[in-house]
This record gives structure tokens, sequence and C-alpha cells, in this order.
């Protein structure tokens, strides 16, 4: 990640520092904050007085932190930016239920695709994935089709932010490589993940744009390679999404 302007304030960065690390833990107390985050105990200690006293944090009865139910009223405002939001929770749903397998709904924000809705169908796999959770956009199908539609300005300004790193042996680190696959996202239409992300998991996705060609996110459906075969794979999912996202952008034009 890029280092911070001169203009940004330290102790608003600590607090989020300290923030993360409780999402992190899972909760934590003010020494294994101070420990984590390599600051004093008496600075940490400040910040989760504050954060306590605004309700953004409770404090367990074993003198723990952790992450307060008040981020769920701003993460209700975030989500409301997202005009196209319900239109698409319906279609995940629906792709979930027919595929049997996980859709999940991702926009991108700073140069991550953030999952901002996900659906369980009767035969998904259980994943680390979680609504609200960013990734980098170069080894998901999401964050592929939604990268490959951006401008050439914003995908090299991301790669050079985010950089290309390897979650599997298969996600791909070459730039090069990674702008050839992304013009064939372009040509086509859709994405694919084989391994990239999770080994064994594999995806298809297929992006949703605006009436102006703008993209506003991706839509995928993720199962397990056991259960994805050549056909099923390139045509059987894809046709899916394809149709779900023709549905969404119809509706779209109404709002």
């Amino acid at each position: 990640m890029a280092a911070p302007p001169d203009n940004t304030i330290n102790s608003v960065r600590t607090t989020f520092d300290i923030l993360e690390c409780l999402q992190r833990r899972g909760g934590a107390g003010v020494t294994e904050v101070a420990t984590d985050l390599g600051i004093s105990k008496g600075t940490v200690h400040n910040h989760l007085s504050t954060l306590l006293h605004e309700e953004y944090i409770v404090k367990t009865v074993h003198d723990t932190y952790e992450i307060g139910l008040r981020f769920l009223d701003l993460a209700h405002e975030a989500k409301r930016r997202i005009t196209i939001y319900d239109l698409v929770k319906n279609e995940v749903d629906k792709l979930a239920e027919a595929s049997g397998e996980m859709a999940l709904f991702t926009v991108e924000e700073h140069g991550l695709g953030v999952c901002v809705y996900r659906a369980m169908g009767p035969d998904s796999v259980q994943t680390p994935l979680y609504v609200g959770q960013r990734n980098e956009l170069h080894h998901t199908a999401v964050g592929k089709a939604i990268l490959a539609n951006l401008p050439a300005h914003r995908i090299e300004e991301i790669i050079e932010t985010r950089g290309l790193t390897a979650q599997t042996a298969d996600t791909i680190t070459d730039k090069s490589q990674l702008l050839e696959e992304l013009a064939t996202v372009r040509e086509k239409g859709f994405a694919f993940n084989d391994g990239e992300t999770i080994k064994g998991l594999i995806g298809v996705s297929a992006p949703i744009f605006e009436p102006d060609g703008t993209v506003v996110g991706a839509i995928s459906i993720i199962g397990p390679s056991s259960r994805m075969d050549e056909d099923r794979f390139y045509g059987e999912i894809p046709d899916m999404i394809t149709r779900s996202v023709n549905i969404i952008q119809i509706n779209a034009t109404s709002l």
C-alpha cells in the first residue's frame, strides 16, 4: 500500500489500527493490542476509552474489548449507496438456489473487491468469505471481472498500489500475464478463478454496468472443482450468470 499523504492525522490512523487489531484478534485486551501494534499501553487505553465512550466498541466481563454493533449502523448507510443492491440480492439468491453453490456480489472500493452480499446454495461449501471482506482484485473471478472493465489508468494504479500477491500456486503474479487475461475477460464478458484464491475452489463471474458503461460490480458463482466439469464451468454457469446480469441491468434502468 502507498505511503499516507502528509496531511493525515496520526492519532486517527492509530484508532483505525486498533479497531483492525480487535477485528483481527476477535477481541483483545490493552496489553495484547499494545504488543500487537508496538505502541504504549497508555496510548491504547486512551483510544479504547474514547471508542468505548462513543459506543463503537464494547468491554467484556474479561476486560477485553470487541467491535461494537454500532458499526452495523454505519454499514447500512454504506450499503445504501449501492442503488441496485436489492435487485442484485434477489438475483444472487436465485443463482445460489439454482446452482446449489455459493453466489456473491462484489464491488470495487479503494482498489479492492468488497463482498457486499453472499448467498449459500443447498450444496455450497463453507469458505472464509464473508460480507464486508476485502480482497485484491487480481486473484478472484469477481475481481478480474471488475478490474478488466476499469479505465486503463485505473488498472495500472490498482496494480501499482495493491500489488499482485500470490494466494496459491495458481495466482497470476505477473503483470503482463494479468493484463492479457483481463483483455480476454473484456472480450468474452466473463472472468474465471481456477484455484487462484483457495486451492480446489473455482468461480465464474460477470460484470454489471451502469447505463453509461461504468462497471458497478460483479456477480459470481463459486464451488469446488470436483463439481465443476468443463461444460458446467465454461457453459452452464456462465449462461446462468448472463441471465441474471441481463435482468439486473434491465430492471436497473427504471430506478
